[in-house]
C-alpha cells in the first residue's frame, strides 16, 4: 500500500470515529455549572433541568455549584472546559450579558468564549417591599424617599439587580444606598427581616418569600403586567418609565463544541420545557419559557449584552 492510501485511510478512519463519538454522546456524565449559589432562581431551574436531561439523553446530569464573582468564577470554569459537551453552563443576564459590562477586564472570559446552545426562561425583575414596611405602594416609597434623602437601603444579589436599583435611583430623583450582597436569597431574606427597606429580584427567588407573605412586590420593571403577579402595576403605570429588566437563564456550551452535539443539547433543553416538572416550576415561580431556535437564541443573547451596556452606561455604575 503507498504512502497516500495509508494518509487516506487515516484520515477516514479519524472522520468516522470524530462521527462516531458524536453519534454516541453522550456516553459519560455532563456537569451543568451553576454560577450561582443553591437556592437561587438559576439553580432552581437548573436541577429541573438537569433531571429532565438526564432522562431525555440517557446519561447522568450533574448540577455543579461555582457561586463567586457575580457569577463570574463559574462562568470562567465553564468557559476553559474542554468543548466536548461535557461541560456546559447554566448562564443568566448577570454572566452573559451584564457583567461585560460591568467587570469588562476581570472577567477570565467574554462573549465569544461561548456558543448559545438553548434559551431555558424568562421573568421580568419586580420591586419588592417587606410586608411590615411603612410604605405600601411604589408612590408612598418615593414619597419617603424624597422627604428622607439618604436613608433607604435597596438590596442587590447580582449584577442584575444592582444596575436595577442604580437606574432606578436615577429615574425616580430618590438619594438611596445599594446594599450588595451574594446572592439574591440573601437580599430578600433581610429585605423580609427589615434589614434593608426594598430590593429588586427575579420571581423565582421571591416565590419563597411570597409565599410565607414575608415581602411583597409592588412594581414590575416590564411593559406590562405579569401574568403570575396581574395585581401588581408596572413602573410605567406608576409614572416611572425606562425601567425594563428582565432575568432570563440559557445554556452555554465552550465555543468549539461540535455543531452535531450542540444540536442533540439544544433539543434535550427545549424538550424539557415541556416536561410536567417544567410546567409546574413555571406555574409556581411565574417564569416564562424562552423557546428559540439555536439562531434566534444566539440573537438574543447579542440583543441583550447591547441592552445591557446601554444600562449600566445609563446607571451611571462604574465599570471595576
Amino acid at each position: 500500500m503507498n504512502r497516500s492510501a495509508i494518509l487516506l485511510g487515516a484520515l477516514l478512519a479519524s472522520g468516522a470515529s470524530v462521527t462516531w463519538a458524536q453519534s454516541s454522546y453522550p456516553s459519560h456524565p455532563i456537569t451543568l455549572i451553576v454560577p450561582f449559589a443553591a437556592g437561587s432562581g438559576t439553580d432552581i431551574g437548573a436541577r429541573v433541568l438537569a433531571k429532565d436531561m438526564s432522562d431525555i439523553l440517557k446519561a447522568p446530569v450533574i448540577v455543579e455549584n461555582k457561586p463567586g464573582a457575580n457569577g463570574a468564577l463559574g462562568s470562567a470554569t465553564a468557559a476553559r472546559a474542554k468543548p466536548d459537551g461535557y461541560t456546559l453552563l447554566v448562564g443568566s443576564a448577570t454572566t452573559n450579558a451584564v457583567n461585560f459590562s460591568f467587570f469588562p477586564s476581570k472577567l477570565g472570559y467574554e462573549p465569544k468564549s461561548f456558543d448559545v446552545v438553548a434559551g431555558v426562561g424568562t421573568s421580568p425583575i419586580s420591586l419588592y417591599i417587606g410586608t411590615s414596611a411603612k410604605w405600601r405602594n411604589l408612590a408612598d416609597l418615593l414619597a419617603y424617599g424624597k422627604a428622607h434623602p439618604g436613608q433607604l437601603r435597596c438590596g442587590s444579589g447580582n449584577s442584575v439587580t444592582q444596575v436595577s436599583c442604580e437606574l432606578f435611583y436615577k429615574l425616580t430623583g430618590i438619594d438611596a444606598t445599594t446594599i450588595p450582597y451574594k446572592s439574591n436569597p440573601q437580599s430578600l431574606t433581610d429585605l423580609a427581616g427589615g434589614h434593608i427597606d426594598f430590593a429588586f429580584s427575579d420571581a423565582s427567588v421571591a416565590k419563597t418569600f411570597l409565599d410565607t407573605k414575608k415581602i411583597s412586590p409592588i412594581a414590575v420593571a416590564a411593559p406590562k403586567r405579569y401574568p403570575a403577579t396581574p395585581e401588581v402595576p408596572t413602573f410605567v403605570e406608576q409614572g416611572v418609565a425606562g425601567l425594563e429588566v428582565t432575568a432570563w437563564t440559557a445554556v452555554f456550551a465552550p465555543t468549539g463544541t461540535p455543531a452535531p452535539v450542540i444540536q442533540k443539547l439544544h433539543a434535550a433543553v427545549l424538550k424539557s420545557s415541556h416536561s410536567p416538572e417544567s410546567v409546574q416550576l413555571r406555574a409556581s415561580s411565574g417564569t416564562q419559557p424562552l423557546e428559540l431556535n439555536r439562531e434566534e437564541s444566539s440573537h438574543f443573547v447579542k440583543e441583550e449584552i447591547k441592552r445591557w451596556e446601554a444600562y449600566v452606561k445609563s446607571s451611571g455604575v462604574k465599570p471595576e
